[in-house]
């Protein structure tokens, strides 16, 4: 029992918190919990996190030395957005002459609206630099706000991100006088004032109930005895220390569905698939592409923020939603659920009896064509496609519900259309599926890519309610998540540290390309992360003259249990040949034997122009020891070579596969696989910054090491 390392996830929901632990060797759940959300606790949710830490220690008999990490996600950021409960704003811009114009209009933001009935209030002055830094009538402008009524600032000057001295220093003052404070250049590097002070604001707005809650946290899970690290989820699937969140909280708004998305990642090891989150409510979809979750920029009031979080769209329709009828035939589902309605699931009520179907209004705003069950004069229970999943056969775990109440309640809904149990539960599945699959079709085809090629993952409590009739009108494979109910808790525990560093560059040179490399990469070191762990990928976006490097890194080395059973070499070529759709004898292994990455690669012809012609395709694929597809690629061309001689030949390749486009020369694809890690070099647009951060990658191995490189079309 002793020699057991655990990570604890903590998930907050809107009703439930689940804990879980999770075996970092084995990558195995070992147990548990769930408690009621404590929203109404002195100690506010942060009550709920203890509790159910606590819970899950005693169930699953976990010795408080056995912990190595513990981690939360919470909603509270984005509740607090939502409700509008957030601090008052003070704002101080800086700046001299023109600049100091262009503060006065840019930095004043007023009333922010982050919602229907919700904003965040702000007051404003101005401090004239021209003179040089005058703290005395800093301190005084501080207090004025103060007085106003702040309980946070945001310091902005225009270019900050150059010369951030002038915001460094109120932030200070602030913090003097008690006041929470943000810099905007703390937030991001990137240029544009306007979008950084108001990324800021938000920020702040959070500052004083977001360091209240982490305190709370920290404090209670250090009384229990637990000296493992405290980690908080962010908003684009990784986790940063407790330290990080008190500066930035914004960085954990509309973090939501990120940790399901994380157990997509580090759990399923999901490397190309559409991940399905299915609650009782409504439920969230991102796409997973090669190994990383699609991203996009946040909004506020219909306002663009420097804060990436995941691409994940939202359908209220998942395993609770509400029936809708018209003249005896079901017509929709949702998006009202059986929570909001107030009602009880048909499949989680033993001994359900003389019931019958009656339309009624869930809300008095609602229409009155929504179905539920009437018991004893009542409308008490709802029918739902988890409810139907149960009539079909297609729950088997933490779906499963009472099958006589089940057959029950659709015995009465076959009485109401005209029809039997089975064709009522299948129809109430395909409207489920015909919310679901458009806005999954939307996804694929914005980030052009073939359903064909990728996978639907469901988790959530209500997983098999919607996925497993939704993948098959797509053309797509499924699967349920292991453990799907509790998959985001597991997110939680199983999520990599992780940062950004974003730079406005016209042209990067390669030094700068690697002094940001250098931040990311320590920032994340600092956080905990191990460095033989950590990555970093690193983007140019021509359009935007924006460069980002993202580190991700795991708190500790993941010790992989060797002695279990793993997949032999002939299991790993199948694998890999299904992942190319190649037949197993067609396929080419690259790189050295034992490696924890191994390259696959094929030729092989394929019909086009609807079959009236053949060309020749090279795809590849990258299997982990596990058995587990981390990149695939329908044309590419393999090459491996000792760590000494990949800059030549990365050279070489890249010259052969640079093509010209509406913009001049478009360099190909890149991607190094080195004995235990895959390094993406897509985002680099010359020669001369792939070979400056190649080399980078490099520099850690050996001069014999093998590694392959990968070089296919751009996109």
């Amino acid at each position: 029992m002793g020699t057991r390392r655990l990570k604890i996830g903590i998930d907050v929901g809107g009703t439930f918190t689940h804990a879980v632990a999770v075996d970092v060797a084995r990558t195995e759940l070992v147990g548990k919990a769930v408690v009621p959300t404590t929203h109404g606790h002195r100690d506010g949710v942060a009550a709920g996190v203890v509790a159910s830490m606590q819970r899950l220690l005693e169930v699953a008999h976990i010795a408080p030395e056995e912990v190595v990490l513990i981690a939360h996600s919470t909603t509270q950021a984005t509740n607090a957005l939502l409700e509008g409960d957030v601090a008052k704003v003070g704002v101080l811009a800086l700046g001299s002459g023109a600049q100091g114009l262009r503060a006065r209009r840019e930095a004043r933001l007023g009333t922010v609206p982050l919602g229907p009935g919700a904003a965040l209030a702000t007051a404003f002055r101005f401090l004239d630099v021209g003179e040089g830094f005058d703290a005395a009538r800093a301190r005084l402008l501080v207090q004025e706000l103060i007085a106003e009524g702040a309980r946070a600032l945001v310091a902005a000057e225009p270019f900050s991100v150059d010369r951030p001295e002038h915001e460094q220093a109120v932030v200070r003052i602030a913090e003097e006088l008690g006041l929470p404070a943000t810099a905007t250049s703390s937030l991001t590097q990137l240029y544009g004032l306007r979008m950084r002070t108001l990324t800021a604001a938000v920020n702040a707005s959070m500052l004083p109930i977001m360091i209240e809650t982490a305190d709370r946290t920290a404090r209670a899970i250090a009384a229990s005895g637990i000296r493992a690290p405290l980690m908080v989820m962010r908003s684009d699937g990784g986790i940063m220390d407790v330290a990080a969140m008190r500066r930035r909280p914004v960085l954990t708004m509309l973090s939501g569905p990120a940790a399901g998305v994380a157990a997509a990642l580090m759990y399923e090891r999901i490397a190309n698939g559409v991940f399905v989150e299915v609650g009782g409510t409504s439920s969230d979809i991102c796409l997973i592409r090669n190994g990383r979750p699609e991203i996009r920029a946040a909004e506020i009031g219909g306002r663009r923020l420097f804060l990436r979080t995941l691409d994940v769209r939202t359908v209220g329709v998942a395993g609770g939603s509400l029936p809708r009828a018209r003249r005896g035939r079901l017509v929709d589902v949702g998006p009202r659920s059986a929570h909001i309605a107030g009602l009880e699931y048909e499949a989680f009520t033993p001994g359900l009896d003389e019931v019958e179907i009656a339309p009624f209004r869930p809300r008095p705003s609602d229409p009155d064509d929504y179905l539920a069950l009437r018991r004893h004069g009542k409308v008490s229970h709802a029918v739902t496609p988890t409810g139907a999943a149960n009539l079909l056969g297609l729950c088997a775990g933490y779906g499963k519900g009472d099958a006589q109440s089940v057959q029950t309640a659709f015995a009465a809904l076959a009485r109401f259309c005209g029809t039997t149990a089975r064709a009522a539960a299948t129809r109430l599945l395909e409207l489920a599926a015909a919310r679901v699959a458009p806005v999954v079709k939307r996804l694929l085809a914005e980030h052009k890519v073939a359903a064909s090629e990728f996978v639907m993952v469901g988790g959530g409590g209500g997983a098999e309610a919607v996925v497993p009739f939704t993948a098959p009108t797509l053309g797509m494979e499924h699967r349920i998540a292991r453990h799907a109910e509790v998959i985001s808790a597991i997110g939680v525990a199983l999520g990599i540290l992780q940062d950004c560093v974003e730079r406005t560059l016209l042209s990067p040179s390669e030094s700068e390309l690697l002094a940001i490399r250098r931040e990311a990469f320590e920032r994340v070191r600092q956080m905990g992360a191990d460095p033989a762990t950590i990555e970093v990928h690193v983007e140019i976006d021509r359009r935007e003259r924006r460069v980002r490097a993202t580190a991700t890194g795991s708190p500790q080395l993941r010790t992989r249990d060797l002695s279990g059973p793993r997949p032999a070499p002939d299991e790993l070529r199948a694998t890999a040949a299904r992942a190319m759709r190649v037949e197993p004898a067609a396929v080419v292994v690259h790189g050295a034997d034992g490696s924890w990455l191994r390259t696959y690669s094929a030729e092989h012809r394929v019909p086009v122009l609807f079959g009236l012609w053949k060309v020749w395709r090279m795809p590849a694929a990258v299997v982990d020891a596990e058995g587990i597809v981390r990149h695939r690629t329908r044309d590419a061309c393999c090459a491996t070579a000792p760590a000494a001689d990949v800059e030549a030949k990365l050279a070489e390749l890249v010259a052969r596969y640079t093509t010209w486009g509406d913009g001049g020369l478009v360099v190909p694809d890149v991607k190094l696989v080195k004995p235990s890690q895959l390094v993406d070099l897509a985002g680099l647009v010359e020669l001369p910054q792939l070979l400056a951060l190649a080399s980078a990658e490099l520099a850690p191995l050996e001069p014999d090491e093998l590694v392959t490189l990968i070089v296919g079309p751009r996109g």
